[in-house]
């Protein structure tokens, strides 16, 4: 019996543990992840190829987006416990300070309210 609580945390705790998702081709996500907010320009070359696999991100959790495409450059909180990871896609004013006004491409994932992507867009500067 002393065994079953640790057995039961572990497996609560590999439960909670998300394993990325294949996205398709065209999107080097190494590079991906290593240009936080784009401004090494290494995400700039993949905004067609995002564009094009934006669709296999639906559905999938907040958990397994960040596992796949790494932290989001800034979040947003929507109303009603929604949630919007934005990922920007190019060099712009952002990256001297993240809170500065940038019309550089982002990409926006947005969640519903059980933590679920229902949308991706593509904008210039903030969505």
């Amino acid at each position: 019996m002393k065994f079953l609580t640790p057995l039961l945390f572990l497996l609560f705790f590999s439960a909670c543990v998300s394993e990325p998702f294949e996205l398709g081709d065209g999107v080097d996500l190494e590079s991906f992840k290593k240009d936080r907010g784009g401004c090494e320009n290494l995400r700039s070359g993949q905004i067609e190829a995002l564009k094009a696999v934006s669709d296999n991100i639906l559905t999938h959790s907040e958990n397994e987006v960040l596992a796949t495409l790494g932290r989001y450059d800034f979040q947003i909180l929507d109303r009603k416990n929604q949630k919007v990871f934005v990922y920007y896609l190019e060099e712009g004013p952002h990256c001297e300070a993240i809170q500065n006004e940038s019309s550089a491409i982002s990409m926006a994932v947005y969640f519903n309210a059980t933590s679920l992507a229902k949308e991706v867009t593509f904008q210039q500067g903030m969505p």
